[in-house]
């Protein structure tokens, strides 16, 4: 995935503040014992610290360290000031839904029995799953003590609310990944299907960084709603534009049998080609010939094309979406990224 420039130029100098401003607003590389011992006792101490550090930072920074484009926080600094919210934009707020897609991400690879991200091994291969599995539900649960500090109580309060909601859809999205991708062929699914799938797990992220800014910002509840629609969509369209990715890229979908957009366009049919389809799908690694002959039933059914004609469907709902948000610049651009997220999302 490629946030264009366009997108992103100029958000450096929002933040005047010399705090941290990156993901080391919400998670530090280590604990200092001062900020611990109102939780967990007097006896805290740098040696428990350098143990947590360990155990509990470190698997979140490794990954993070790796790069990602950290498209998240952006989303939330623009949703602020469209929504009339002024300078300095809260960097703890923007980093939640950062933290929380961090988190998750060691989540999901666990659950997928995944070998690597980023470029490097999983975390649980590094960590082992207990402390990788710990880490990343430590990560949640320091995004909502991030908020109960750095909001006042009617915002907090409204947050917390909107957090319980959205995560909830995460996880309904996510068990429903889990669940269909089991054993897709022998399951009647759809495109449709997908699409609420995808806008439950994959938009209920990107909507957390929307109505976080918007929320922060004090807007009104339409304000709210407009700009997680667009969140919604420009979900949908990036985890589209993923799948996409994944036929030019190895067909890692294919071999652990998901169940993705581009798939389902040819699974929802019951014709010869989702025949042949059916036969690949969850056999592990394909050979070269596999691979060829897959690729030339992708290019006889236009999937790259018909799946990307969706994304930008979305996309152009995303836009839709704005249209009664004030014309800002955090207005364009949050209309340039839904438009660069549409064409180039390879990298989570």
């Amino acid at each position: 995935m490629k946030v264009g420039t366009a997108a992103l130029g100029g958000l450096s100098g929002v933040t005047a503040s010399p705090a941290p401003v990156g993901l080391e607003a919400v998670w530090p590389r280590r604990f200092e014992p001062e900020g611990l011992k109102a939780l967990l006792g007097d006896a805290t101490d740098e040696a428990l610290c350098d143990v947590l550090a360990r155990s509990v930072n470190a698997p979140l920074w490794d990954l993070a360290d790796r790069g990602g484009r950290k498209w998240r926080p952006v989303v939330c600094r623009l949703a602020f000031l469209v929504s009339g919210g002024a300078a300095p934009v809260p960097a703890s707020i923007c980093q939640v839904a950062e933290l929380l897609h961090t988190g998750s991400l060691i989540v999901d690879d666990i659950q997928d029995g995944a070998t690597e991200r980023r470029g490097g091994p999983v975390a649980h291969a590094i960590y082992g799953v207990p402390a990788a599995l710990n880490a990343a539900n430590t990560a949640y649960f320091r995004a909502l003590e991030r908020l109960r500090v750095a909001l006042p109580s009617g915002p907090r309060l409204r947050a917390l609310d909107m957090l319980a909601e959205e995560l909830f859809a995460a996880h309904l999205g996510q068990g429903l990944d889990l669940a269909l991708g089991s054993d897709p062929r022998e399951r009647a699914l759809t495109s449709g299907h997908y699409l609420l799938l995808a806008r439950a797990k994959t938009g209920a992220l990107v909507r957390i960084a929307a109505r976080l800014g918007a929320i922060a910002a004090g807007a009104d509840a339409p304000i709210e709603a407009a700009l997680a629609e667009w969140a919604s969509e420009v979900g949908v369209a990036y985890q589209i534009r993923n799948d996409v990715a994944d036929l030019a890229n190895g067909m890692l979908d294919v071999a652990g049998g998901r169940p993705t957009y581009p798939l389902l366009l040819v699974l929802e049919r019951d014709d010869r080609a989702a025949t042949t389809l059916r036969r690949h799908l969850g056999r592990g690694l394909l050979s070269r010939s596999e691979h060829r002959r897959l690729r030339t039933l992708f290019v006889r059914e236009r999937l790259a094309e018909r799946a990307g004609a969706e994304a930008e469907r979305a996309a152009a709902r995303a836009l839709a979406a704005l249209r009664s948000l004030p014309q800002v610049e955090a207005r364009a651009r949050l209309e340039r990224m839904a438009a660069d997220l549409a064409g180039d999302a390879t990298h989570a």
